[in-house]
């Protein structure tokens, strides 16, 4: 496969400084591999983010050697999305965390084998009740709970984990109480990262990863009105920008809008956005 090309490092101006970013995307969701790889190399991204959750890209179909090949062949850095919809690191059954933790670890090893940069992964949720047509959350229930199995069981994995690549905890619930002690424990004992998603704190804003901005090397950029999840295109919904210290960030910029046109439309107004800033 003769394909090679220089991953593109995006060049912004800032006032008067000159400002990188890497800027990349996950697939359109009815790409397969080779035409996702084929997407990001026609339209000059520096990576790809791959979201294991999807039957094309699940684990235990894969090849991590096609994957390996096809990042070579186009010079593009490789990013994954550890699976979600079925783990859940706060779950309060201990079989469902080991599991969760077993999924993460071959998550890693994947990584490894195809040079994988970051590993982004969401810490699961705690479920709320219906009762007499409405829904009742109750944080407290889950506080010591949370606080304790984050501490000592995510804690241990990360200290004992062997890789190269980074992982980065992504913002979807709310981190406070018991959950914020055990993550600024996390952050000052490992070397746990971040990945800031943009549309999903513009629907739950989480001051943690605002706090904590120094230790995100992973955004992901979509937009919403701020009711619900909606993946849409930058500037099709009222994601803030300026609520994010962009100007200074260098790491990886990854679109997650999952649709070829929105994909383009997203590059095309943060090329703008940032150009204006």
């Amino acid at each position: 496969m003769k394909c090679r090309r220089q991953a593109a490092n995006y060049t912004f101006k800032h006032s008067e400084t000159r400002h990188f970013v890497k800027l990349g995307t996950q697939p359109d969701v009815r790409h397969d591999l080779k035409e996702a790889f084929d997407f990001v190399a026609k339209h000059d991204f520096n990576h790809i983010e791959l979201l294991l959750d999807h039957p094309l890209y699940s684990l235990d179909y894969l090849n991590p050697k096609d994957v390996l090949e096809l990042k070579s062949s186009y010079d593009i850095e490789l990013l994954l999305h550890a699976p979600s919809a079925n783990t859940n690191f706060i779950a309060l059954s201990s079989f469902i965390r080991r599991a969760s933790y077993e999924e993460l670890k071959r998550t890693c090893e994947f990584a490894e084998k195809c040079e994988a940069k970051v590993v982004t992964f969401h810490i699961g949720w705690n479920p709320g009740f219906i009762n007499a047509g409405k829904f009742y959350f109750d944080v407290s229930l889950y506080d010591k709970h949370n606080e304790k199995v984050l501490r000592n069981e995510m804690y241990k994995f990360l200290k004992d984990l062997d890789t190269n690549c980074i992982l980065a905890l992504e913002n979807t619930v709310l981190i406070e109480r018991g959950l914020e002690s055990a993550l600024n424990f996390l952050l000052e004992n490992t070397d746990l990262a971040l990945t800031f998603d943009v549309g999903h704190n513009n629907i739950v804003r989480n001051e943690f990863f605002i706090k904590n901005f120094n230790r995100v090397v992973n955004i992901h950029l979509h937009d919403n009105n701020g009711k619900r999840d909606e993946h849409l295109a930058l500037g099709k919904g009222n994601v803030n920008l300026n609520e994010i210290p962009l100007k200074s960030y260098k790491n990886y910029l990854t679109i997650e809008t999952r649709e070829e046109n929105a994909i383009i439309e997203t590059k095309n107004y943060l090329i703008r956005w940032l150009n204006e800033g």
